[in-house]
């Protein structure tokens, strides 16, 4: 009897063991699949917390792509110079999203973090997750879910998919599998391409600091783009601008690193003119809501404008990321500002910390 249960499973079973041994094989081979992998938070997070920097760089991709921590290492901060930086930007994340990954990269905290922020970054008509899908816990999730009921599918989609890529290496993978498959079989076709420039992308983020300007951003100019281009396209993370819940998890984050005795400094990072231009009421807004935050929680706001900073469009690869020569100015400009305000006859540590902590949301 159980010999013909056998045979008649031997179908099934078949395929239940080719499916384990395909998924260990992928499991052993994770390397390869995690470098073509981009979009993955939880591996710069890792590297982040491996390197245990003196400064913490957070943001979305405006500061993956326009931060260079080796230009701001060496920066005076309450009398020591910071020994080492990392930039961890989290390309298409929120402030929900950054909270979330420097609790699980900042361990033990840094001496100074740097929040490098946009108006993109506290817009609610976005509906990215509380934190990283790939950090999310199931309390996250419920919580995101009644916060933003608009957005309840999608976040809870995303736990499920988070969830599903813990259990199969084979779907955690996925993407960096088709990514790869890409690379070897369609060498001319324009999924190469963009597979190829993803590869070097993921590469640079999880290298040496986390800079990591996307292969065509090096050296593009936005001034010869518009010149040759004439239109400006819409940028769709500043549309229906509003802010709530994105806003709240700042104020987490100001708490976070009350609590753990970490400087926080908010960077406000500069976009181009046509970009303002095209979003006058987002910006607007936006930049009303830093006064806010910075006169009700004593925070440390440093603009950084264009003007200020000495960036023309020259220096931005697209209305709102730097190239190459831009990110370098600003990195720069940004160590020398750091030297004047983090000097101890200018900069009370204990009166920023208790501020910041002492005014819970």
């Amino acid at each position: 009897m159980l010999s013909n249960l056998l045979r008649r499973l031997r179908g099934p079973l078949l395929v239940l063991f080719a499916l384990v041994a395909l998924d260990l094989a992928v499991l052993a081979t994770a390397r390869t699949w995690d470098r073509h992998s981009p979009d993955d938070y939880a591996a710069r997070v890792e590297t982040c917390r491996q390197r245990r920097p003196d400064a913490v760089f957070v943001g979305g991709s405006v500061v993956s792509e326009g931060i260079v921590p080796r230009e701001i290492v060496g920066a005076n901060w309450q009398g020591e110079p910071l020994a080492s930086a990392y930039a961890l930007g989290l390309p298409g994340g929120t402030t929900s999203e950054f909270f979330h990954a420097v609790k699980a990269a900042c361990q033990p905290p840094p001496r100074l973090l740097v929040y490098g922020i946009t108006a993109s970054d506290l817009n609610d008509s976005r509906h990215e997750p509380h934190g990283p899908a790939s950090l999310m816990t199931f309390g996250d999730a419920v919580e995101w879910a009644k916060t933003r009921p608009d957005s309840r599918a999608w976040v809870l989609r995303q736990y499920a998919l988070a969830r599903a890529s813990r259990v199969s290496s084979l779907w955690q993978y996925r993407h960096g599998i088709r990514m790869w498959a890409a690379l070897q079989f369609d060498e001319s076709t324009e999924s190469a391409r963009e597979a190829k420039e993803l590869r070097r992308y993921s590469d640079a983020l999880r290298g040496e600091d986390g800079y990591a300007p996307a292969a065509g951003f090096v050296e593009q100019r936005y001034d010869h783009v518009k010149a040759t281009n004439g239109t400006l396209p819409p940028f769709a993370f500043l549309n229906k601008y509003k802010t709530g819940s994105h806003r709240t998890y700042l104020h987490k984050l100001i708490c976070w690193a009350g609590d753990n005795a970490v400087s926080l400094v908010l960077v406000d990072m500069p976009v181009t003119e046509d970009l303002e231009k095209q979003y006058p009421e987002a910006f607007a807004e936006y930049r009303k809501l830093l006064a806010e935050e910075e006169a009700a929680h004593g925070l440390l706001v440093i603009r950084a404008h264009r003007d200020i900073v000495g960036i023309t469009d020259a220096g931005f690869a697209d209305t709102i990321h730097l190239n190459g020569v831009g990110a370098t100015v600003l990195s720069r400009w940004l160590k020398a500002k750091l030297d004047e305000i983090g000097r101890p006859a200018t900069l009370d540590d204990n009166r920023v910390r208790a501020q910041a902590g002492g005014d819970r949301p």
